[in-house]
């Protein structure tokens, strides 16, 4: 009877365990930005196991009072994680593709260039998702910072330094990302991996959209940043990077379309370095 006892009360304990475990997360801002958020869609959702944004966020020490920007938002992945979490005690930048830039070198998709002009109205047009604060830019801009010099706590790129290095103007922008930050401030880097036994150049890396890890980090150590750690929370070793579409051979693009298709989901997305850099004096 007693270990019939023991047997019933384990199992209650157990069922309550997830709720329990919720109830710890209650005063967890990053955790609510992940998991409680009622901006992130159910694709959003689907590739949390490739991105891991909770381990992503506190891994760079980005909390709710930060001063985030994050660089080329894209379809907003990531801003719905960050704009949320930072809105009422901190503030959201958002750094997008320079539309003077886009309208000059791709001068038939005007539809293009003004849809980046227009961003920063947009974020104004979603309070309920960037709260009052948030601003909305460009970078890099030639002769002009984003925003206040020394301004920012972390500047986050994730899966878009290759579109810097494919433009030509990488160092410009990095050296943009050092001007904002404040002192010790933090360059928070999630890039898409090339093997190191690449013989490629980084041109070449940066067209499948890829770098190799020590290219990247010397590159960036150049620029006034010293690397301070690294984590493999994103490193997929099913991903060979050496595909024909580069890594948009992989989910969540699948630019071959039905060819391997399976193949390629199995693998899943790509293998990623995670690369945290502060801000050290010029």
């Amino acid at each position: 009877m007693k270990k019939k006892s023991l047997a019933i009360a384990a199992l209650i304990l157990s069922s309550l365990s997830p709720l329990l475990s919720a109830d710890e997360h209650t005063n967890d801002a990053v955790w609510r930005a992940v998991h409680d958020n009622s901006h992130r869609t159910q694709d959003d959702k689907q590739r949390d196991r490739y991105r891991h944004p909770e381990a992503v966020l506190k891994f760079f020490n980005i909390q709710n009072n930060s001063v985030v920007a994050e660089v080329a938002p894209g379809t907003g992945w990531y801003t719905r994680i960050l704009a949320p979490l930072v809105k009422d005690e901190g503030k959201y930048i958002g750094l997008n593709h320079d539309p003077d830039f886009y309208a000059k070198r791709f001068p038939d998709n005007k539809e293009w260039a003004d849809r980046l002009r227009s961003y920063p109205e947009r974020l104004k047009e979603e309070p309920e998702l960037y709260g009052s604060k948030a601003v909305g830019s460009w970078i890099p801009i030639t002769g002009k910072l984003p925003v206040e010099q020394a301004s920012v706590d972390v500047v986050f790129i994730s899966r878009t330094l290759h579109n810097w290095q494919n433009q030509g103007r990488i160092e410009e922008g990095l050296q943009q990302s050092w001007q904002i930050l404040k002192p010790k401030g933090v360059l928070a880097i999630v890039q898409h991996r090339m093997a190191d036994s690449y013989k490629g150049t980084r041109e070449d890396a940066a067209k499948k959209g890829r770098f190799v890890e020590s290219d990247l980090i010397a590159l960036v150590e150049e620029q006034g940043f010293k690397l301070v750690e690294k984590s493999e929370i994103n490193a997929n070793p099913k991903d060979t990077a050496d595909y024909e579409k580069g890594v948009w051979t992989l989910p969540p693009s699948l630019a071959m379309k039905d060819e391997n298709r399976t193949h390629y989901l199995e693998i899943g997305e790509s293998d990623r370095m995670t690369l945290k850099f502060v801000k050290i004096k010029a």
